[in-house]
């Protein structure tokens, strides 16, 4: 076989064929499309049957399981649990530590699918999340419940990355769209039915089976996976031993990284709520924060040739825009899906289950819209329209959301729900196809990692910042009616507040509440506007036309 047959190939696969690396000299500064073909040598794309079994094996490992341990399927069961435990102040750990691990092990599990076969990392990352549904649902202790989440987190994080990998090994570059935005909009359903499922459990039978339930589940994942899921002739990995490889993980610069995340993530999770943001507690953790992420940058500096994030993924202006788009996407989603359900349980006086009911404008709309923009993109080609468009239309119906009232009827409820579902479900797919057309096709796992650090991130760090908005104006505006217990207010929760307020004042006080939520709205608003101005700057690449190779604009760049 002739060196350019190798370098086609290596062009044209998208995990690739493990062949002898060559580089391209070239001017054209496009970036690769993976589904190019050259000298009538074609990608070894698996065939319909095999793709459809190839994806419908990865959906299955994420979607069956991250259905139900999501984080969010804890959210309305966490008072129930630390009644059962008597530790109240423990709440706030039941979901950070789950978005703690998530996010500070993204990283690792890039450079896992960079040495190993897709097919058993994503069997170890099921493993693992189910090793933490066991500890967490067998848990005799808050501490043990905390570990349990907290090791869920850890394989959650791979299971994400790994599936859409997994979808960019078996199928060509202009098909891709359709498989992605099918996963984005299944990953948006579950996590808006999970506090319906978690609620519904933990009435009726016990929180426990929130956790006992992901056994039969992850165990008829991994079947599926070693029995059906088959690698990508196409996937290039490092050949070598299991020792060789695991020197190429970079444990150091992710340790340190981890860490740096770690400690942001803890800071913003307890500014402002448990402590003051200039006790000494939160300052020593912003500190090492960025002591830590300042020792990454050397690390990474220093060490190009082994870099956690390759220089290429930094200096690529479609990559960075991509993540930055994904962040204000996720970080606007996420703090819809946490707060609105929080003003129909405390302004609409509705049970947890009841407003899951009430979400559903925006679960079928996101549903129709997420699946359909897979279509479009393969049928136009051209993500930026619809990051602009759905970016647009989130943008609005946020905007309207900041205008309700304890008065506010359901024609506008529904009616802007289904203006930013539609907007959601057009615009969080689309980092994940665009990624691609700017990327090596050796970069491809470094990039997708990039995207889903970018949405856990984007999640964990507004939500955090949004909580201490709702709470500091919910306090503000409490103190200012007499006679009112406001910490004991404040810690009842959005269904039994009322209960302890004085039937002269709750009209009052739902005002405050009202007023409280629907703040916390212009951040989505905000981060909405910031996305449009990425969408706006994104080059126009198109996931049908075939480009040139990138592999000598990266070696430039690598030269810098």
């Amino acid at each position: 076989m002739d060196t350019s047959t190798n370098v086609t190939r290596d062009i044209t696969k998208i995990g690739m064929m493990e062949s002898n690396e060559t580089t391209i000299n070239t001017t054209d500064t496009k970036p690769i499309s993976t589904n190019t073909q050259v000298d009538g040598d074609e990608p070894k794309y698996l065939g319909k049957w095999e793709s459809r079994k190839h994806f419908l094996s990865a959906l299955n490992s994420h979607k069956l399981t991250l259905t139900l341990q999501d984080n969010t399927i804890v959210a309305t069961s966490t008072i129930t649990i630390s009644n059962e435990f008597h530790a109240l102040t423990d709440i706030g750990w039941y979901g950070s530590a789950y978005r703690l691990t998530t996010c500070s092990t993204q990283f690792f599990y890039g450079k896992l699918y960079e040495q190993f076969r897709v097919k058993w990392v994503l069997v170890l990352a099921v493993a693992i999340l189910e090793l933490g549904s066991v500890v967490s649902a067998a848990a005799p202790t808050s501490t043990a419940f905390i570990i349990g989440r907290a090791i869920s987190g850890c394989g959650a994080s791979g299971i994400v990355t790994g599936v859409f990998i997994a979808i960019a090994h078996a199928v060509p570059l202009h098909l891709r769209p359709i498989y992605n935005s099918t996963v984005g909009a299944l990953e948006c359903i579950a996590s808006i039915v999970g506090p319906v499922i978690g609620g519904a459990l933990t009435t009726y039978v016990s929180w426990r089976w929130c956790f006992w339930l992901n056994l039969p589940v992850g165990g008829f994942t991994i079947v599926v996976l070693i029995f059906f899921f088959k690698n990508s002739p196409n996937q290039k990995i490092t050949e070598g031993s299991i020792a060789s490889k695991l020197k190429q993980l970079n444990f150091l610069h992710l340790i340190v990284f981890s860490g740096s995340i770690v400690c942001l993530l803890l800071a913003l999770e307890r500014g402002g709520t448990i402590d003051s943001w200039s006790s000494g507690r939160i300052i020593a953790l912003l500190v090492v924060s960025g002591v830590s992420f300042a020792v990454f940058v050397a690390l990474e500096t220093l060490r190009r040739e082994s870099a956690v994030i390759p220089r290429s993924i930094l200096t690529n202006k479609t990559v960075g825009l991509c993540v930055l788009y994904a962040f204000c996407a996720s970080a606007a989603f996420n703090l819809t899906d946490y707060f609105l359900p929080l003003w129909f349980q405390a302004i609409k006086e509705v049970s947890a289950a009841k407003s899951g009911q009430m979400l559903l404008p925006s679960i079928i709309s996101l549903s129709v819209a997420a699946i359909s923009s897979g279509f479009i993109l393969s049928a136009i080609g051209y993500y930026t329209p619809l990051m602009l468009l759905g970016s647009t239309m989130m943008g609005i119906g946020f905007g309207f959301l900041t205008s309700f009232t304890p008065n506010t009827g359901s024609s506008a409820w529904i009616g802007w729900q289904v203006m930013y579902g539609i907007g959601m479900g057009l615009a969080i797919p689309q980092p994940w196809s665009a990624i691609q057309t700017a990327l090596a096709v050796e970069d491809i796992p470094a990039g997708m990692t990039a995207i889903a650090f970018a949405i856990s991130t984007g999640a964990a760090i507004f939500i955090s910042i949004s909580q201490n908005i709702f709470t500091n104006l919910l306090r503000q505006g409490l103190s200012k009616i007499p006679d009112l217990d406001v910490d004991r207010i404040v810690k009842q929760g959005a269904t039994n507040f009322l209960a302890t307020v004085p039937m002269s004042e709750r009209s009052l006080v739902i005002v405050v509440y009202n007023f409280a939520v629907t703040r916390t709205f212009w951040t989505c608003v905000a981060v909405v506007c910031l996305g449009v101005i990425a969408a706006l700057v994104m080059d126009w690449n198109s996931v049908k036309q075939p480009v040139k190779d990138i592999d000598a604009e990266k070696e430039q760049g690598e030269k810098v």
